[in-house]
């Protein structure tokens, strides 16, 4: 029999080269970046990557890794991770990308191409259901005001043997 334990990653909420400067305020080094605006979202909204306050979920990270373990069937791993013979144990990593908007709604969820490209369509399914039925967020504020933010989190299932 075998055991699925779930791991959550980093959550990689923003892009490289972010300090934090003062509370609750990033900035970039990057100075190709103007103000992190990546897009319009669906209704017309602004969407940044890079913003003064990030989205964030109602109980803070440590929240949002609970509501992760508590959520995400974990068990899916047992039924379509293969663990290679004379090995003890696999996993499979789904990068899940999804939209906050200036409400705090979460919309637009997708994964990356690795992502449904190399694992199980179940798991990668599963790893954005969670991500879709999750409440809503605080959302990031640019400028004085809420704003659309993009975020993404990676979900990794593990399979393990006794």
């Amino acid at each position: 029999m075998k055991k699925i334990v779930l791991m959550m990653m980093a959550v990689l909420m923003a892009g490289s080269g972010l300090k934090a400067q003062k509370r609750d305020t990033l900035y970039s080094e990057d100075k190709s970046l103007t103000d992190g605006f990546i897009g319009l979202s669906p209704n017309g909204d602004s969407i940044f990557r890079i913003v003064q306050v990030e989205a964030k979920f109602p109980d803070g990270w440590v929240g949002w890794r609970k509501y992760l373990v508590k959520n995400v069937n974990s068990s899916l791993g047992n039924k379509y991770i293969k663990i290679p013979k004379g090995e003890k144990c696999a996993k499979a990593t789904v990068n899940v990308i999804f939209l906050i908007d200036k409400e705090g709604n979460v919309s637009d969820v997708t994964a990356d191409s690795l992502s449904t490209s190399t694992v199980n369509e179940k798991l990668v399914e599963e790893a954005k259901r969670v991500i879709k039925d999750g409440p809503k967020w605080i959302p990031a504020w640019q400028r004085g005001h809420t704003v659309s933010y993009r975020a993404k989190q990676k979900i990794t299932f593990v399979a393990t043997k006794d």
